[in-house]
C-alpha cells in the first residue's frame, strides 16, 4: 500500500510539475504577444471596429508603452476619441499626422467629417481643401466640399468641385442633377435651415453660413429674425448689402434700397442685377441694361440679366439686338421642365433625358453640367453617337470657338461663372 501510495505522489508531483512548465510557457508567450505592439494594434483596431471603443482605448492605451506612436496609431487613437465623444483630442490626433505621410489625406478627411459634424464648416473646408492638396486626385474629400458649397449657396466653388470630380470621373445621376438643380429650381429652404442655424450657431464668424442663413430666413417670410441675424455683418460687406436691400424691398422701402445700392461697389454682379431690375421698376432703360450687362460680364449664363437686358434694349428700341438676348432666357426655361421630369422616378431612368439634358445645358453655355450630362448619356448607351459627337465638340473646342451665350456677348468661361458669390432668384 505505501509503495502504492508513493507511486501515485510521484505521479501527481510530475503532473504537477509538468502544468507548471506549461503554464510558465504560457505566460511567457502571453509576455511576449502582449508585447508586441503590431498585435496590441491589430487588437485595438479589431476592437474599434466591432464597436468595442473602450476596449480599443485599453488596448491602445498598452500599446503607448510599447512603442511611440506611429501616424496608424494617431489615426485609430483619434477614431476612437471620436467614438469615445472626444472632439478635440481626436483633432489633436489627426493634426499630428505630418503632410507627408500616406495617411495625411484620410486623417484630413476625418478632421474635416468631425468639425462639420459639429457645425464648423471652416476648419471642415480647410481640411478638405488639405487633403485635396496632399491627394489631388481623391474624391472623398470634394464630395464633402460638394455638401458645404451647396448649402451655403456658393456656386462658383460648387461649380469648381463638381467640374474637377467631373474630369476625375464620371459623377451620378442624382450629383448631375442636383447640379442643374442650383439655378433652375426654386429653393425650399425649409430643409437647409436646421443645418445653417447649426452652423451659425457654432461658429457666429461662419460669413457663408450667416449669409445663407438669411436668405432662408428672408425666403420663409420672417425679415425680423433675418434682419437680426444679418446684423453682425459689416456693412461694407457686397453680399451682406445684396441682402440689405432685398429686405428693404420686401418691406416696400425703395428709398431705403435705393440709397444702398449706390453706397455698395459699382461691378459687384449681384448688386448690377438689383440696379437694373429697379432701374427697369423707374423705366430707366439706359440705365438697366448699363446694370444689366455689369451683372452679364461676370456671369454670361444669369437667365435673370439676360432677360433684364433683352427687356432694357426692347424698350429703348432696340428690338434685333433685344431678340438674342430674349431667345437665350428662353433657352435657359428650356431647361426647367427637363429638369422637372429628371426629377421623378420615370425621369430618372429615361434613356434620352441626360442626352436632351446635356443638348439644354450646351445650348446656354454651361459647358461642365453638358459635359457630365452627356457622359452619363453615352456611358447609358454606348450607341448614342448623338451625344457622342456632341460631348466630343464639347471636350475638344475649336482653338477660336465662335458660340456665345448673347448675340455679341462674351464667350462663357468653362464653368459658366465668374469668381463672384451668385446669388440665386430673388
Amino acid at each position: 500500500m505505501g509503495q502504492q501510495r508513493d507511486g501515485a505522489w510521484m505521479r501527481w508531483g510530475a503532473v504537477l510539475i509538468i502544468a507548471g512548465v506549461v503554464l510558465v510557457v504560457v505566460l511567457a508567450v502571453r509576455a511576449r504577444l502582449d508585447a508586441d505592439p503590431d498585435r496590441a494594434f491589430l487588437g485595438a483596431d479589431a476592437a474599434f471596429k466591432a464597436g468595442r471603443v473602450a476596449e480599443a482605448r485599453r488596448i491602445l492605451s498598452r500599446l503607448e508603452r510599447l512603442r511611440p506612436p506611429t501616424s496608424a496609431d494617431r489615426l485609430l487613437r483619434g477614431q476612437v476619441a471620436r467614438g469615445l465623444g472626444e472632439p478635440e483630442p481626436a483633432m489633436a490626433e489627426w493634426a499630428a499626422i505630418p503632410d507627408a505621410d500616406p495617411l495625411a489625406p484620410l486623417a484630413r478627411v476625418f478632421a474635416g467629417q468631425l468639425a462639420i459634424s459639429r457645425g464648423l464648416t471652416r476648419p471642415a473646408e480647410a481640411n478638405f481643401q488639405a487633403a485635396i492638396r496632399l491627394l489631388p486626385e481623391a474624391t472623398k474629400p470634394r464630395r464633402e466640399l460638394v455638401y458645404i458649397y451647396n448649402v451655403q449657396h456658393r456656386q462658383a466653388e460648387l461649380d469648381r468641385v463638381l467640374g474637377e470630380l467631373l474630369e476625375l470621373d464620371t459623377l451620378e445621376f442624382p450629383y448631375v442633377l442636383h447640379w442643374t438643380k442650383t439655378r433652375n429650381t426654386v429653393w425650399n429652404p425649409n430643409g437647409d435651415l436646421p443645418a445653417l442655424q447649426k452652423f451659425v450657431a457654432a461658429d457666429p464668424e461662419d460669413r457663408w453660413s450667416r449669409l445663407a442663413l438669411v436668405e432662408a430666413l428672408r425666403r420663409l417670410d420672417r425679415p425680423d429674425e433675418a434682419a437680426a441675424t444679418l446684423a453682425p455683418l459689416s456693412e461694407a460687406d457686397p453680399e451682406a448689402r445684396v441682402e440689405r436691400v432685398l429686405l428693404a424691398m420686401g418691406r416696400g422701402d425703395f428709398s431705403a434700397s435705393d440709397a444702398l445700392l449706390a453706397g455698395g461697389p459699382a461691378d459687384h454682379p449681384g448688386l448690377a442685377r438689383l440696379r437694373g431690375q429697379l432701374a427697369l421698376r423707374n423705366r430707366d432703360a439706359n440705365e438697366a441694361a448699363r446694370q444689366f450687362r455689369i451683372a452679364l460680364a461676370a456671369d454670361p449664363t444669369d437667365r435673370v440679366a439676360l432677360q433684364g437686358l433683352g427687356t432694357a434694349l426692347g424698350a429703348l428700341g432696340r428690338p434685333d439686338e433685344a431678340r438674342g438676348y430674349l431667345e437665350a432666357a428662353r433657352r435657359h426655361d428650356a431647361l426647367w421642365p427637363l429638369v422637372a421630369r429628371a426629377a421623378t422616378n420615370e425621369g430618372e431612368h429615361d434613356p434620352a433625358l441626360p442626352r436632351q439634358l446635356g443638348m439644354a445645358c450646351a445650348a446656354i453655355g454651361r459647358t461642365l453640367e453638358a459635359r457630365a450630362w452627356l457622359r452619363l448619356a453615352v456611358t447609358r448607351d454606348p450607341g448614342d453617337r448623338e451625344g457622342q459627337r456632341l460631348l466630343y465638340r464639347l471636350e475638344h473646342p475649336a482653338p477660336n470657338p465662335s458660340d456665345t451665350t448673347g448675340p455679341g456677348g462674351p464667350t462663357a468661361p468653362a464653368s459658366g461663372v465668374g469668381p463672384q458669390r451668385l446669388t440665386r432668384g430673388h
